[in-house]
């Protein structure tokens, strides 16, 4: 179930999006609900790490689908249900297209997505306007 798609046109590369993209330990930097994320591993598919939001557990993670400077699909794992987050992005003409989407699957979907979707909805729109100022200021 999507409980969020949002997407985002700039100036700037994918190759300058990328690397805030897999630069995990700093996505504090333009997510303020991030406390810790972490990869056990490179930043590829089937890489496992761990994220940490404000006010809750620690996730596990699972990076189901790495393509470089297209696509992170990563799964985070919640009782009887999982956050499956999508961040895709794509060239248009002098500009890229960014889109981020969030979905919940599993038996208690509907449950976390009442619980969730409303802030979803507020937390994704501020994230990528501070990730792309994040981007703006590593030139």
């Amino acid at each position: 179930m999507r409980i969020v798609k949002h997407t985002v046109v700039t100036k700037a590369t994918p190759i300058q999006i990328w690397k805030i993209w897999e630069d995990v330990e700093n996505w504090k930097t333009w997510d303020e609900q991030i406390e810790l994320s972490r990869l056990d591993s490179p930043f590829q598919t089937g890489t496992t790490g761990s994220t940490k939001f404000v006010g809750t557990p620690l996730f596990k993670t699972l990076l189901t689908k790495v393509e470089p400077h297209k696509l992170v699909v990563q799964e985070a794992y919640l009782f009887c249900a999982k956050v499956v987050s999508y961040q895709s992005m794509r060239q248009v003409g002098d500009k890229t297209e960014i889109t981020f989407q969030v979905e919940i699957r599993g038996l208690l979907s509907l449950f976390y997505a009442c619980m969730i979707r409303r802030f979803i909805k507020k937390k994704i729109p501020p994230e990528m306007e501070l990730m792309l100022k994040r981007v703006d200021a590593l030139g």
